[in-house]
């Protein structure tokens, strides 16, 4: 097939927070006098994700029900296999964390640039389809990334529906004058971005840049954005 549209996710695709999630639970644990590495709470962090979707711990507020928020931290410490805290440190936690996260920024990877930069240069449609539920622009502005993305989709495009269902991906293709037949997206959630862009009729693939995933069978997989040109090759 002749590849004319590469959309990607945004979070641990093309950028990753600063300091990341994974890094700053692992330091609220040990605030806590819990022993989670950093890996472990990114794997745990995945699967929360995957049972509880749409459920971000850092957008919890003290006067909201902290329940679901709590469910989500104690699956991540489950995949450690660490049992969870009582309910009074659990909340405390879940305080500190949502504190913690007001530091965070977005920072691109290494890969991010060039990588866009040799799809257009090829002619490639570069698009962004993100379930960050607000403008991407300003942020896109920030970083330099503007100019290398040829559109942006987010849920604020297609009624709040994100990734894995099927509209947002629909609409970036719609934008791309793309058929799903020619086109590609690359994240690094199976179970939202790989699900989605299959429901689609697209290629997925799967970016594991940490390595959480090493058996995933199912899905292209790829560890760098380095190594997106030369599987677009292949593809085609």
């Amino acid at each position: 097939m002749t590849i004319r549209a590469v959309f990607f996710d945004w979070i641990n695709t093309l950028v990753h927070l600063e300091p990341d999630r994974h890094i700053l639970s692992a330091q609220v644990c040990h605030e806590f006098g819990i022993d989670l590495s950093e890996r472990d709470a990114l794997r745990g962090i995945y699967a929360a994700e995957q049972e509880l979707r749409g459920t971000l711990p850092q957008q919890w507020s003290p006067d909201g029900d902290p329940e679901v928020y709590l469910r989500y931290n104690n699956r991540v410490l489950a995949e450690a296999g660490i049992e969870p805290p009582d309910k009074t440190t659990a909340l405390k936690m879940l305080r500190r964390f949502a504190e913690r996260y007001r530091e965070v920024g977005f920072a691109m990877f290494d890969d991010t640039l060039p990588t866009l930069a040799a799809l257009k240069e090829r002619g490639i449609t570069t698009g962004l389809i993100s379930n960050m539920p607000q403008s991407m622009d300003p942020v896109l502005r920030k970083l330099g990334l503007e100019g290398l993305l040829d559109i942006t989709v987010s849920p604020l495009d297609v009624n709040g529906e994100g990734k894995p269902a099927t509209p947002i991906f629909f609409e970036a293709l719609k934008r791309a004058v793309a058929s799903p037949g020619e086109s590609v997206h690359v994240g690094d959630e199976h179970f939202s971005d790989g699900v989605g862009a299959r429901g689609a009729g697209m290629t997925p693939v799967i970016i594991d840049r940490y390595n959480i995933f090493p058996s995933l069978s199912d899905y292209h997989r790829i560890t760098s954005l380095q190594q997106l040109p030369s599987l677009l090759a292949i593809l085609e």
